[in-house]
């Protein structure tokens, strides 16, 4: 099955050959703090004001659940039975950001260990990583990021954190605000962000390190070796790839078919075929996705081989 989700209260459940629509699940009630069983004389109304925020929808190891994370500062949780029938679970509420222009966090990208304990939150307005635990819903640890945080992926005891906004400004740097949230470094000239950067967090000790990347850095991906991380500037057209572990810089990579094409690709999205020979991107200016010939180990091979033209 393939779930997705947009502006409407539900979760859809596509079938993933045919793109027929199976099911569509309304969100679980914002007061429905704990897992009840689908049938239950304790299950709330559903929530009808809810909806998916800038991405964060994943499912769990087991594939028995699946968390979305909801624009108005919660997690909802839904169960998939043995049949693949969804029913929604329940939600869980995250602390408040206490931005400058709204209390509720934006929950943005989404991460789930190995082991399906643990869950991994990009808080969009408090700048920092979340960790819960599952299983009672509360906050184990906050690590600090970037401004902005949108994406994160998990691998060999790192979280990878995509930060749209790049570092936090210092004392003395041009920065402006950040929609609701905090502020973030600017052009002078233009008045528009212009950074962006990756965290890399060491789960076990907790140390945080960044490094600077592109503008609007968002989408990330691993590959399937586990050698890479390759992050998505929307801002700039481009992907740069980071060896894990180290963050040290591998390559460049642009994402439209020449660089001097005229109309800008907006890398959105990216996903690897298993082999890790071809990385396929979304380009969400161009509405297509771009198949690249990804060879990091030949520096300034990766390119661009096609397009695929899509809605």
């Amino acid at each position: 099955s393939l779930y997705v989700s947009g502006k409407t209260a539900e979760l859809v459940v596509l079938d993933a050959e045919t793109l027929d629509v199976r099911q569509r699940v309304e969100l679980p009630s914002e007061e429905q703090h704990s897992a009840a069983p689908p049938v239950s004389d304790h299950i709330l109304d559903p929530d009808k004001r809810g909806q998916l925020s800038f991405t964060g929808l994943v499912v769990s190891p087991n594939g028995q659940q699946i968390y979305l994370s909801n624009v108005n500062g919660s997690i909802k949780v839904f169960r998939v039975d043995a049949s693949g029938a969804v029913s929604p679970s329940h939600s869980i509420a995250l602390p408040a950001a206490n931005a400058p222009k709204r209390s509720q966090e934006i929950p943005s990208g989404l991460a789930v260990t190995a082991d399906g304990a643990r869950l991994y939150v990009c808080g969009n307005l408090s700048n920092q990583l979340l960790e819960l635990d599952l299983a009672s819903g509360s906050v184990l640890r906050t690590f600090d990021v970037g401004v902005a945080p949108f994406d994160v992926v998990l691998h060999d005891g790192f979280a990878y954190v995509s930060n749209w906004g790049g570092p936090r400004p210092k004392a003395g740097e041009v920065a402006g605000p950040a929609g609701r949230g905090t502020e973030v470094l600017i052009d002078p000239a233009t008045g528009i962000a212009n950074r962006g950067s990756v965290s890399l967090i060491d789960l076990a000790t907790g140390a945080t390190r960044e490094v600077e990347t592109g503008r609007h850095t968002g989408a990330l991906a691993v590959s399937p070796d586990g050698e890479y991380l390759v992050c998505a500037q929307a801002a700039d057209d481009t992907l740069t790839v980071l060896e894990t572990g180290t963050g040290a810089f591998v390559e460049k990579i642009w994402c439209r078919a020449k660089p001097s094409d005229l109309l800008g690709a907006t890398p959105n999205a990216l996903a690897f075929h298993p082999k890790g020979d071809r990385l396929y991107v979304a380009n969400g200016t161009q509405n297509a996705i771009a198949v690249l010939e990804f060879d990091p180990e030949e520096r300034g091979e990766s390119h661009v081989l096609g397009m695929i033209p899509v809605g």
